[in-house]
């Protein structure tokens, strides 16, 4: 079973690195069945990527809106990124080049570690295999304004591409990558405070990205190019075939790690060691 939870970000208002530690998934429960995993083809190290695995997300709670009036959700404004890098892992503030932050998250402790280096990144995680799926992952948000209320317009791109190399180790254990819009980001969750978690967020409790799974093929010592167009990754909640990724209120991408049912046999513990970098829109 494959299944996207999303992190409901905090606090998206500077540009920089943020650091989410061991924080859980903001939405619990739900169960779905995999679907196919993506299609790769290339020379020199280049995978386009098309399809992708289904699953479900889980519910939260939360009500928003305040004095019996409900709040206006959602991105109002999408702002075109500044250039087509979003981060090259290069400079002093760990190369994010477009505003916004990173951010980590597990079913299972600990979350996720990354540590940016030269023109890269390295995200790694070590996760023992129990009685139901673990999804552990590693995001980088986008924020369109510095009060972080504006999506992406990245309309004129035709996706995301990232360099990918390292290790994924364990029967069954699998990575998928997503593409967050609007739409498909949980707006009822809330704050302590009672205001929306995500300002950005206009999808129904419960919502969760569409996702594309990375073939196990792809983790090498070699970076391998993956270009995956908005229209690849598939499923989703509110599913896909009725509410399609919009590129125009884009809100981050995710690569995350989710883990084989103990009783599926195979694997004990699932060990990933990620590489990535160039992540741009193409």
């Amino acid at each position: 079973m494959t299944d996207i939870r999303k992190l409901a970000f905090v606090g998206l208002a500077s540009l920089g690195l943020f650091t989410i530690g061991s924080v859980g998934c903001s939405s619990s429960g739900g169960t779905g069945t995999g679907g196919s995993g993506g299609t790769s083809s290339g020379t020199g190290g280049t995978s386009s990527h098309t399809g992708g695995a289904t699953g479900s997300g889980g519910t939260s709670t939360g009500t928003g809106g305040s004095g019996g009036a409900a709040a206006t959700v959602g991105c109002q404004m999408s702002d075109a990124p500044t250039s087509a890098d979003i981060a090259t892992f290069a400079s002093a503030d760990a190369g994010l080049t477009i505003m916004g932050g990173y951010y980590v998250y597990g079913s299972a402790t600990p979350n996720p570690t990354y540590t940016p280096g030269t023109g890269s990144i390295s995200v790694t995680d070590v996760v023992q295999v129990a009685a139901a799926n673990n999804y552990q992952g590693f995001g980088i948000f986008f924020n369109g304004n510095s009060a972080g209320t504006d999506c992406i317009d990245a309309h004129t791109y035709t996706g995301v591409q990232f360099d990918i190399s390292g290790s994924l180790m364990g029967a069954n254990c699998t990575i998928q990558f997503s593409i967050t819009d609007s739409a498909h980001s949980d707006s009822t969750v809330l704050k302590a405070d009672g205001t929306v978690n995500d300002p950005k967020a206009s999808g129904p409790k419960g919502s969760y990205s569409p996702q594309l799974d990375v073939p196990a093929t792809d983790f090498t010592s070699t970076p391998m190019t993956i270009k995956v167009p908005f229209t690849g990754p598939t499923g989703g909640s509110p599913a896909i075939t009725t509410t399609p990724l919009d590129p125009t209120k884009i809100e981050g991408v995710q690569w995350q790690m989710t883990t084989p049912i103990a009783a599926d046999g195979g694997a004990t513990e699932c060990n990933l060691s990620m590489t990535l970098a160039n992540v741009k829109f193409y």
